[in-house]
């Protein structure tokens, strides 16, 4: 009698709610979470390539060695979606306030199936990456416009008003966080340990400033992310796909947002800048790269952090070890700067990492010798009174131990005496980390004329390995001598190329130019010239 008594009790309503405390729900959630992106992902692998979702090997930049199920960020999204859904709806029956808001989770809900399509497609066929940002942009607005509207941030106890400001800021916050992890995932588990490590962490600041619901969140993400890693760690299974990259940081950077929030409609911005440091300056690097080597930031190389961690240890679990061990210092000095309320903590801690990344040539100490020399270069320009010519331009090896510097000075000198105004050799081979651009200009042949701009590109056996740009004055040559020129140019540089691929040395056979039928056969595959109607309306 007794029992079915005791029975009875601990069945109530008021009894569970009472027994629910945090630490038993934030446990369930995350075993949960991983256990079913665990399981889940067992059935979406053998779907995966029947519906054409597979990343084959190109041998250029994708260098797995047989195709890989690619789109696994669609499990982690429908998880992800249920367990949101499910604290909105019940946070009403827990023990403790929650203080979800369904303005904050409901547009990430309405949202992300957006974002998740245009994943799928750029991960089956590929899409136009200005495509993808304004599909990223799109979705920053809906969930930020739809947010509770913080007008103060403070950092190292200053308070800034950003009044309406606020809006774009965090939109932009958002996007990067996007492109962030997107571009992480360029290696074996990269992407998913380190989302993994940064929920944690952003889990551990939200239970700090007292946002339960946040924080169940978080873990309900890392849950997923450990669950996934099963499956993602070397060698792969599946990949993340632009479809899972893209929906982690989208959720990463908005939870980090809401669990900022210190009191009323105050955001410190201290903890959430430690914990993305890592991924960020990751970022930055690669777009001064593709910026300062004449391509467009869309464009993918092998420079990040996890390819050059690749080419150093070799091992992708080593990889994997000191990738987060550069992350983990920032994601714990974060929680312990939240907790004592002090931003010296995190930022202190993120100057070490790096500072010990850089000093070690981990990753970034060649871009930031490319900064600097095109800030040289600049501030050379604006006070240099005398037109002068410069010998023999800026050159940055990025990657790679190859002999394209002696191959850029002795380019340099054969242009001498023709109309060029500028040269630029762009190398570029995945496949053996060789990354190197070179650029010179004629300064003294600076003229407000459109040029005659003639870019080749450069092939070893059908297969590209960079570009040669050149930039006329078309005033006093005839164009055809100039094409001729452009041609041989790249010939001489293919040549050049493919000698070094076959004996590991550079030809040094060319000393000079000689425009021949052979070389004036082949044509550059962009022309862009103006019209010279504002020319003739200059002279008149």
């Amino acid at each position: 009698m007794i029992d079915k008594e005791i029975f009875r009790f601990c069945f109530k309503k008021d009894f569970r709610r009472v027994m629910m405390t945090f630490e038993t729900v934030a446990t369930w959630i995350f075993v949960g979470t991983l256990c079913a992106t665990a399981l889940i992902v067992f059935p979406f692998r053998r779907l995966a390539p029947r519906i054409g979702m597979v990343d084959h090997p190109d041998s250029v930049r994708k260098l797995h060695k047989q195709p890989i199920p690619v789109g696994g960020g669609v499990v982690i999204f429908l998880v992800m979606t249920a367990v949101m859904m499910t604290l909105i709806y019940y946070q009403d029956q827990i023990g403790f306030k929650l203080g979800l808001s369904p303005k904050l989770l409901l547009p990430l809900v309405i949202v992300s199936p957006l974002l998740i399509l245009i994943g799928l497609i750029d991960d089956k066929r590929g899409i136009d990456g200005k495509i993808k940002l304004l599909t990223q942009v799109i979705t920053a607005t809906v969930v930020i416009g739809f947010a509770k509207y913080y007008l103060t941030v403070t950092f190292f106890d200053i308070d800034l008003n950003l009044h309406h400001l606020f809006y774009p800021l965090a939109v932009f916050w958002i996007i990067g966080m996007i492109n962030a992890i997107n571009l992480l995932d360029g290696a074996d588990g990269t992407a998913v340990s380190v989302s993994f490590f940064m929920s944690l962490a952003t889990a551990g600041i939200a239970y700090i400033n007292g946002h339960l619901g946040i924080s169940l969140v978080a873990l309900a993400l890392a849950g997923c992310l450990a669950g996934f890693f099963l499956h993602n760690r070397p060698s792969a299974k599946i990949y993340l796909g632009d479809t899972g990259s893209m929906f982690i940081g989208l959720v990463l950077a908005t939870l980090m947002l809401r669990a900022s929030v210190e009191s009323g409609r105050t955001i410190a911005i201290g903890a959430p800048l430690a914990i993305v440091l890592i991924p960020a300056i990751d970022s930055v690097f690669a777009v001064i790269r593709r910026v300062n080597s004449g391509r467009t930031i869309f464009s993918p190389d092998r420079g990040h952090i996890h390819h050059l961690l690749l080419n150093k240890v070799s091992s992708p679990y080593r990889v994997l070890l000191i990738l987060n061990m550069l992350v983990v210092p920032g994601c714990v000095a974060a929680v312990a700067g939240t907790y004592y309320q002090n931003d010296y903590i995190p930022l202190i801690v993120s100057g070490i990492v790096l500072a010990v990344a850089i000093g070690t040539d981990l990753f970034g100490r060649r871009e930031l010798f490319i900064l600097f020399g095109r800030t040289k270069g600049h501030l050379r320009k604006w006070f240099h009174k005398k037109k002068y010519m410069s010998k023999n331009g800026e050159v940055y090896h990025i990657q790679g131990r190859g002999p394209w510097r002696l191959l850029w000075h002795r380019l340099v000198p054969l242009l001498q005496g023709y109309p060029c105004r500028r040269l630029q050799l762009d190398i570029n081979m995945p496949n053996l980390n060789e990354d190197f651009f070179g650029e010179w200009e004629n300064v003294t042949r600076r003229e407000n004329i459109q040029p005659l701009t003639c870019s080749m590109t450069l092939a070893v056996d059908e297969t590209q390995v960079g570009t040669l740009r050149l930039f006329f004055e078309n005033r006093h040559y005839d164009r055809d001598v100039l094409l001729s020129l452009s041609s041989e140019l790249s010939s001489i540089c293919e040549l050049s190329i493919s000698h070094y691929l076959e004996t590991g040395e550079l030809d040094e056979s060319f000393t000079t130019l000689s425009f021949d039928s052979a070389a004036g056969e082949r044509t550059p595959n962009t022309i862009v010239e103006k019209s010279d109607a504002r020319e003739t309306k200059r002279a008149a």
